[in-house]
This record gives structure tokens, C-alpha cells and sequence, in this order.
């Protein structure tokens, strides 16, 4: 009995079989839902999350938030905490603010 062996004139036809069957169970595993109970409550936060209530709720913290850095008297670890919640109000706002302000959808989901 002989060992399989990158070497083997045969291996390229093993590996390709191999790959061939991998993505062919690849898309009937990722489209089957785990029919789980709290997947439709997460994909309803997840829209709402996405939606209009994204946007009026990341414009609302980066105002008090740029107010805060202006008009504050802020130093040390306030100012960085400041700083912490602008960076991730401005990221949390950039999948559905900015692109649509600047007419922008090539490529992004949105």
C-alpha cells in the first residue's frame, strides 16, 4: 500500500476533487437557518439598528459630543473618554450617514 504523496501524479486530481466538493456543500450549509429562536429578534434589532434610528441617534451623539469637547472643561481621562465615544459615534454613523450624504453607494451595502 502506498502513501499519498504531494508527489503522486494523482494528487492534483485528489485536490481538486476535494475543493470541488467542499464548495458544493459550502452553499446548501450556508443557506440553511438554524431555525433558532432569537434569530429574528436579532435580525429586527439589526435593521433598526442599520435604519433611520442609526442615524438620528449617531448625529445626536456627535453634537453633544463635539459640544462637550468645545465648551467643556475637560482634562486627563474625561477628555479621553470624550474622545473614545466621538471615534465610535462617527464610525457607528459612517455605514448609513455619510456615504448617502455624499451620494456615495458603489460597493457599500448600505
Amino acid at each position: 500500500m502506498t502513501r499519498l504523496s504531494i508527489l503522486t501524479p494523482r494528487w492534483p486530481i485528489y485536490t481538486a476533487t476535494f475543493a470541488l466538493g467542499v464548495f458544493l456543500a459550502a452553499g446548501p450549509a450556508y443557506a440553511a437557518g438554524s431555525g433558532m429562536p432569537w434569530e429574528e429578534p436579532l435580525q429586527a434589532i439589526l435593521e433598526s439598528i442599520e435604519g433611520p434610528v442609526a442615524k438620528i441617534v449617531a448625529v445626536i451623539i456627535i453634537i453633544i459630543t463635539g459640544l462637550t469637547l468645545a465648551f467643556g472643561d475637560s482634562s486627563g481621562g474625561f477628555r479621553r473618554l470624550v474622545q473614545i465615544v466621538f471615534g465610535i459615534s462617527i464610525a457607528f454613523a459612517a455605514s448609513s450617514f455619510f456615504l448617502t450624504f455624499f451620494d456615495f453607494g458603489g460597493g457599500a451595502l448600505i
